[in-house]
């Protein structure tokens, strides 16, 4: 492509019409033109926003050998050039990893925490050591984005990593917590998240009680802040702490309470049924949605009273829940609320009717 050409693709990119605007950057961004390649470069330095986004897809096609020239790109305040530059790096394997780790020792924070977010996404070994040692970082938001980023890395050296920020500041703390959740600790690790359960920051507090799992103890369900017992609720395996929690004061609480008994097969019809009643639309909902491990004439009679409720959701969720429980009376009661005008909740009423219905011929 001779220069001519190239910039008058370079200013439709800025047209008014954007199929003009369209053919231009699909004709931009297919470039492999080697004598292209400097005309990309001094557009990329010289250009609006969409024009370096633009030459920035472009310099995928080409085999780069120095990244760093590309690094304030980075760290660019437009979301899209950002996201242009992030994603180039991302498949310029160990030379871009190689600049992005370079740019750690900057003293440019910004681009320190470009360099650091980058790395995070790029979910390559290379990245991981790189990452492990911004946790070490003099900015705090540096150190915070590092942890985070773990989170996508196994290995021990990335949880004996993440468990030596739990002394660091609140907002790096619960970024490390974050990276924790969900893996498998010792029991000298889960001991040494033990004692977050009394930390001033009630969001250090939930986050360590999702890290903590089934090992929590149960006195966090008698937390101040309902954020730790929402935690506890989505956590814990005892029904008598579900219990308790099923009458929160909160409606967050009873709502997580109600989707956890639910999820373990938990049977509370007696705490459960009387939230039908309940002001907040989600814990009706939830709790509708739980009563499918239940049975009996009760249990079926409130349901089919919540097929009534005027939230499609929670009617939706009674109904899904009384094609579970099956029975007679059940099957009554969907084949009249099938017939309401809402065609998306008519659907999915007949869904569970047609699974009943399924389940009773032995399919």
């Amino acid at each position: 492509m001779n220069a001519k050409t190239f910039a008058r693709l370079t200013a439709d990119l800025s047209s008014d019409d954007f199929a003009k605007v369209e053919d231009a950057a699909n004709t931009l961004c297919a470039l492999r033109d080697a004598n292209a390649y400097p005309l990309i470069l001094e557009a990329l330095e010289c250009g609006t926003p969409i024009v370096q986004r633009v030459m920035l897809w472009a310099l995928r096609n080409y085999e780069l050998s120095d990244y760093a020239q590309f690094m304030p790109y980075v760290a660019s305040g437009d979301d899209d050039v950002r996201e242009a530059a992030q994603v180039l790096f991302m498949e310029g394997g160990d030379l871009a990893c190689k600049a992005l780790v370079s740019s750690l020792s900057s003293d440019n924070i910004e681009l320190q925490y470009a360099a650091v977010e980058t790395l995070g996404q790029m979910r390559s070994e290379c990245a991981k050591k790189p990452l492990v040692s911004s946790l070490s970082a003099s900015a705090p938001e540096v150190r915070e984005l590092a942890a985070y980023s773990l989170s996508r890395f196994e290995g021990d050296d990335v949880t004996d990593a993440l468990l030596s920020c739990l002394s660091d500041d609140s907002a790096v703390c619960i970024a490390a917590l974050s990276g924790l959740r969900g893996r498998v600790l010792s029991s000298d690790a889960l001991l040494s998240v033990m004692p977050l359960l009394s930390n001033a920051d009630a969001l250090v507090r939930a986050s360590a009680v999702y890290v903590l799992d089934a090992a929590v103890p149960d006195s966090v369900s008698c937390d101040s802040d309902a954020r730790v017992r929402r935690a506890a609720a989505e956590v814990t395996d005892s029904a008598s702490i579900l219990r308790e929690l099923l009458l929160d004061t909160d409606s967050s609480v009873r709502t997580a309470a109600a989707d956890a008994a639910g999820k373990r097969g938990m049977w509370m019809d007696e705490v459960l049924i009387p939230m039908l009643k309940d002001e907040m639309p989600g814990v009706r909902r939830a709790a509708a949605a739980a009563l499918s491990n239940a049975d009996g004439d009760v249990v079926i009679s409130a349901l089919v009273e919540a097929l009534s409720d005027p939230k499609p959701g929670i009617r939706a969720a009674a109904a899904n829940s009384l094609g579970k429980i099956g029975g007679e009376k059940a099957k009554a009661a969907l084949v009249e609320a099938s017939r309401v005008k809402n065609p998306i909740l008519a659907g999915i009423i007949k869904n569970a009717l047609s699974e009943l219905e399924k389940r009773e011929r032995g399919e």
